[in-house]
């Protein structure tokens, strides 16, 4: 597979900044993996992830959601999109070598059998990719660390409890306790790395307000920007001072999210 270059900078142009730093980290430990064809995306929603990710179409994307998948179709990065759940996909045992799944697993309720769907779905020697939230994202939050400092757990708890609640994060464990869930699938965990350490969470979480004119263009033209170059200008200081430290947010103890190379066993 080919690899576009500069995902902060293609993130950036495209959507909210808090999605973009997150993304890029994504596609930075994404594009060091092997991708065999076919590969299939597992809630590919928009399609935006495998444009900023992928210089070349790849094989599959599925996608619940019916808007979603007409952008996704405008972005043509996709041989074929299908309209489905990802407990039921209309393919062949083992017919790809390579799925992933980028920030989605977390919000799925219930996951076993859409794991089982991955597992049944991989070639033999297939590979899974999997981003996720680990149990310190909800932790590394402004309002919850202020909460904290002030000697008020008990609130910062609840305060957790709603942004999962409103972010609807189900699933939301610690790198051993998701190892062991996808272990129990019949997965083996290959590689295992935490990245977005707590200061990029922080930062992250700080730029979330700034999103809700993107939310209100995405509402009204399902896209999160209408005028990409002229986002490059205007956010390129903030890009600079962003990809310094972008690197440095990956391979990180206590990361609030994790990546996991899984191979089928």
């Amino acid at each position: 597979m080919k690899f576009k270059e500069n995902f902060l900078m293609n993130y950036i142009s495209n959507s909210p900044i808090s999605l973009a730093l997150e993304r890029a980290m994504e596609c930075e430990i994404l594009s060091h993996q092997e991708f065999a064809r076919p590969i299939l995306d597992i809630g590919c929603g928009d399609g935006l992830f495998a444009y900023n990710l992928f210089d070349e179409q790849i094989d599959t994307g599925i996608e619940p959601n019916t808007k979603e998948l007409e952008r996704a179709k405008e972005l043509n990065c996709y041989h074929e999109l299908i309209n489905c759940n990802g407990d039921n996909i209309p393919k062949k045992d083992g017919i790809y070598n390579t799925v992933f799944s980028n920030s989605v697993l977390e919000h799925i309720e219930p996951l076993d059998p859409v794991l089982k769907e991955v597992h049944r779905l991989l070639s033999k020697n297939g590979y899974f990719y999997a981003t996720l939230p680990t149990n310190k994202f909800d932790q590394y939050t402004i309002v919850n660390q202020i909460l904290i400092k002030i000697g008020l757990k008990s609130t910062a708890r609840k305060y957790r409890s709603f942004f999962n609640n409103f972010w609807k994060h189900y699933q939301y464990y610690s790198p051993e306790e998701w190892g062991q869930l996808f272990e129990r699938i019949g997965f083996r965990v290959v590689e295992c790395v935490e990245y977005g350490p707590k200061k990029t969470c922080l930062v992250n979480d700080f730029f979330m307000p700034f999103s809700f004119c993107s939310l209100v263009t995405k509402k009204l033209f399902n896209r999160w920007i209408l005028f990409p170059s002229w986002r490059k200008v205007y956010l390129f200081p903030l890009y600079y001072i962003s990809s310094k430290s972008l690197k440095k947010s990956i391979g990180v103890h206590n990361g609030g999210l994790v990546f996991f190379k899984l191979k089928k066993i």
